[in-house]
């Protein structure tokens, strides 16, 4: 995991932080998203009332999950994960970050290269962490405190396929210097075509 919630907290100023928490509490208010939150797998306890870092990571993990569902027709549920070709699953995470320029992860693509390197080989690792670390930048140079779903497919040549399932949201630090905040999932498999 990126950042524990006490570095969420720590790092996002109080502010924006009880701003955030209340976006990702709206993340599950609609009825479609509760539906969907209710058939997950693997529950979750409920964050605990008046601790934003815990709603924050809590939603925004129930969120991702359920969308992942509806996106790419199968569960989040790590390394368990089945996708819909029946392909077994290399590797899978969960994880949120915190980024901004002292105190967090200030270089993106380096932490995601971190990662994924384990776990992928490390052609596509650079590859993919380079466009998930663009598409999280992109988002940070934002002035939102809204959370904003992103969903991306990755095709590789040698047949490995990377669902990616995210929420982001831009804000800043204690110093009023920009910071954002990634909660994302995803699940890598290689598919053999016959």
């Amino acid at each position: 995991m990126g950042q524990t919630v006490k570095e969420v907290i720590k790092v996002i100023a109080p502010i924006a932080l009880n701003a955030l928490a209340t976006a990702a509490e709206a993340l599950l208010a609609g009825e479609a998203i509760r539906s969907a939150v209710g058939q997950l797998p693997e529950k979750r306890s409920p964050a605990a009332a008046g601790d934003p870092g815990s709603i924050i990571t809590t939603d925004t993990w129930q969120y991702c999950e359920a969308n992942f569902a509806t996106q790419y027709g199968y569960y989040y549920q790590g390394l368990r994960s089945q996708p819909v070709t029946g392909d077994l699953v290399i590797a899978a995470a969960e994880d949120i970050i915190v980024w901004e320029k002292q105190n967090g992860i200030s270089d993106i693509q380096s932490y995601l290269q971190s990662v994924f390197k384990d776990s992928i080989n490390p052609g596509d690792s650079i590859e993919l962490a380079n466009n998930l670390g663009t598409l999280f930048q992109q988002r940070f140079g934002e002035e939102s405190l809204e959370w904003t779903p992103f969903s991306k497919r990755y095709n590789f040549p040698d047949g490995l396929i990377v669902d990616s399932y995210m929420v982001t949201a831009a804000a800043h630090d204690v110093n009023d210097n920009p910071a954002g905040v990634a909660s994302y999932c995803w699940v890598a498999y290689n598919h053999k075509t016959a």
